[in-house]
């Protein structure tokens, strides 16, 4: 393998690391703002907020990826996020 490309695959490794440590922060704050809504007594799920929030991402691409990729990576993300606020949750109220 090249230089080169030993380069850039140490570059995608470090950014990989930075992506997956900013998805860990915003599953945090998903988590703080879930535990407000639990003792505001506000409606857990806003479908609205998350179709906000993919159709801004895909402005804000510039066409760089795809919409339905886009699409995908936040629902992953998402769907990510609530998985592991619904465990925390389960340990919160359990005690």
């Amino acid at each position: 393998m090249s230089n080169k490309i030993s380069k850039h695959r140490k570059k995608i490794d470090e950014l990989d690391a930075q992506i997956l440590e900013l998805i860990q922060e915003r599953v945090q704050e998903a988590i703080s703002i879930r535990l407000l809504k639990i003792e505001e007594n506000i409606p857990l799920f806003t479908p609205e907020r998350e179709q906000e929030l993919i159709q801004r991402l895909i402005k804000n691409s510039g066409g760089r990826l795809s919409a339905p990729v886009i699409e995908d990576i936040w629902k992953t993300i998402i769907k990510g996020g609530k998985e592991t606020e619904d465990n925390i949750n389960a340990r919160y109220f359990d005690k």
